[in-house]
């Protein structure tokens, strides 16, 4: 009998386990399996590209699903619901076939089965184990070498990569492999890729293609042309403008990153602050955090608010998917933050964390509080005052900056941000 990987995970993961996992994990069933049609194409595309874009990228692969058999994963894959040793050693396993490419994946499953980030994170930490045993079960009993288990995935890549559902289209290219055909006129160009082409020409999808490039052309640069609009477009991106949000912040202008669910902010040109007190200089964007908290305090006439709060959102600190890390591409924004609170000794702040909608409350309170403690504890770590720092709290999804019911402003919303409570 053939193999097929894609038909063992669905065969492997019962409806008795998504039943296990959705009351583990604290999520709808129906959200849990939407997950998962996502991420067995994903994980299977992962394994290719691994494959097939490294010179021991299948040895590696090979080895890995030979130790999973071993290790009998796959007799006990209900095992990994809850427990927290097994997941990690889940996490660990994707980590080293995965690398970069996991967190963006599991925001991406995050988003389109509107789960949180961290059942997308345990979910992938149990499809995960369960593949890499089913390969190597297979290769044992077929005697597969590195070479045999490239040419079997080799042979599937079809079929994987069409099993991505459409809102997950782009984990394709993501992953490294061009779009399968039948998603745009061009497609006939990849045909060679993946099978034998087409005879008839989808017309359908061209024209809706069309329509909706028109439509986007039409609303990235009507503004162009005189309308009044509260959005402008920037490249293929969204950007929103200022205007006051449920906390009195003005949420600045951005784009969403479609692959890590992100909200990159866009900061405006480069400008040179010259902080008092021999603080130095500091190169940020004129749309800045950095620069609205330095205007802020070095403003006389600006006074604290003690009733709702100097807020400022810490617009470039992201957090590793699920948890409280912060990520390496944030200390730059934090080492700015530690030199102002070092250029206004006096100065007091608060740290705030916060989530958006998706979850139980309880869950996203607890995350954002430890956000908020992580922050706090790490401008202190590089070098700013104990007593510059009042305190850190979580606020869970309250105090939303943008609508939770669009990608975008769940993305605004999952942020952390400091109070100026003294100048």
């Amino acid at each position: 009998m053939s193999f097929n990987l894609l038909d063992q995970l669905k065969n492997h993961f019962t409806s008795d386990l998504v039943t296990k996992a959705a009351s583990s994990l604290g999520e709808k069933e129906t959200a849990v399996s939407k997950a998962l049609s996502g991420i067995f194409p994903a994980v299977a595309a992962a394994f290719l590209n691994k494959a097939t874009t490294n010179s021991t990228g299948s040895g590696d692969l090979l080895n890995a699903a030979l130790d999973s058999h071993k290790a009998g994963w796959l007799d006990n894959i209900s095992g990994f619901i809850g427990n927290s040793d097994l997941l990690a050693k889940g996490t660990e396993l994707v980590k080293r076939l995965l690398g970069s490419k996991a967190e963006g994946i599991i925001n991406s499953i995050s988003s389109f089965a509107g789960i949180k980030s961290s059942s997308a994170s345990s979910l992938l930490s149990m499809v995960t184990p369960m593949a890499t045993s089913l390969l190597g079960k297979h290769a044992t009993q077929s005697s597969l070498s590195a070479n045999g288990l490239l040419h079997l995935l080799n042979n599937q890549k079809a079929s994987i990569l069409s099993a991505l559902p459409s809102g997950l289209g782009s984990l394709g290219n993501f992953l490294g492999f061009d779009k399968l055909h039948n998603t745009t006129p061009s497609a006939v160009n990849h045909d060679r890729d993946f099978g034998k082409e087409k005879k008839s020409t989808p017309w359908l999808p061209i024209i809706l293609f069309l329509l909706a490039f028109a439509l986007l052309a039409w609303y990235l640069f009507s503004g162009k042309s005189g309308c009044s609009s509260d959005q402008t477009g920037t490249g293929d991106s969204i950007t929103i403008h200022t205007e006051q949000s449920q906390t009195g912040m003005a949420i600045p202008a951005g784009k969403l990153d479609s692959l890590t669910q992100n909200f990159i902010y866009d900061a405006g040109k480069m400008i040179t602050l010259d902080l008092p007190n021999n603080g130095g200089t500091l190169e940020v964007g004129e749309r800045s955090t950095e620069a609205k908290l330095f205007a802020f305090l070095n403003d006389k006439d600006a006074t604290v608010d003690t009733s709702n709060g100097n807020w400022f959102e810490l617009t470039n600190v992201l957090f590793k998917t699920g948890g409280a890390e912060i990520t390496d591409q944030s200390m730059a924004q934090l080492k700015n933050i530690v030199a102002i609170t070092k250029a206004y000794p006096s100065a007091k702040f608060k740290v705030g964390g916060y989530t958006d909608s998706t979850g139980s409350a309880e869950i996203n309170q607890s995350v954002s509080q430890k956000r908020a403690e992580a922050v706090a504890a790490t401008i202190i770590k590089l070098g700013a005052a104990k007593s510059s720092i009042t305190g850190a709290e979580g606020y869970g999804e309250e105090w939303p900056i943008a609508d939770n019911g669009t990608p975008e402003g769940r993305a605004l919303n999952r942020r952390v941000a400091v109070n100026v409570k003294a100048k």
